[in-house]
């Protein structure tokens, strides 16, 4: 007697969804890295016409950790490049949002990183955010490189914070929208 798969068994097994393309980025990225995969974060993209994967985990011992964010080319063939390092600021800092626009005299897109840190002090407590615009990326390149003049746009934090005291403060840029508002104004 020959045995037949029951049809909607097969349909199942035909129209399982397949692992989604942000999960097989992170699990490749987290090999390229030397980390578990439930260590790294990873934000597929494509930057000026380059599938590229943005990955962050932290580096330090607990208390002290650094956000570290680095860029893969989509093959993940090439050496991870340093994007930027979040450093601690009284809190474990975080990658927020990462985007694109142009913020220098070249056509090229530059890349726009916001980092947030979660802040619970005495004093006061909220959310810290700070933007950081870094230069197109070059074939070579092991790091990338802060557009100064855009970063000076956003010089100090911005916090969405309390006082102990009752006052409070309002974040005025906390995302890309926003960034890209703030650049526009400034003629980029």
């Amino acid at each position: 007697m020959k045995r037949t798969i029951a049809p909607f068994l097969l349909a199942l097994c035909l129209t399982a969804p397949a692992p989604a393309q942000e999960d097989m980025a992170a699990q490749r990225a987290a090999r390229r890295l030397g980390l578990p995969v439930e260590a790294v974060h990873t934000t597929p993209a494509t930057w000026n016409g380059r599938a590229v994967v943005f990955a962050d985990y932290l580096t330090g011992k607990e208390g002290e950790e650094e956000r570290q964010l680095v860029m893969l080319s989509g093959s993940m063939n090439n050496a991870p490049v340093s994007v930027t390092v979040g450093e601690q600021e009284g809190g474990v800092p975080e990658v927020a949002a990462i985007g694109f626009a142009n913020a220098d005299s070249d056509a090229a897109k530059e890349l726009i990183v916001i980092l947030t840190w979660e802040i619970r002090h005495y004093d006061v407590s909220g959310t810290l955010y700070d933007v950081r615009i870094l230069d197109d990326w070059k074939d070579g390149q092991n790091a990338l490189v802060p557009v100064k003049a855009a970063e000076q746009l956003f010089e100090r934090y911005d916090c969405d914070c309390g006082w102990r005291d009752g006052s409070s403060e309002t974040a005025e840029v906390k995302t890309i929208t926003a960034v890209k508002q703030v650049l526009k104004r400034a003629g980029y």
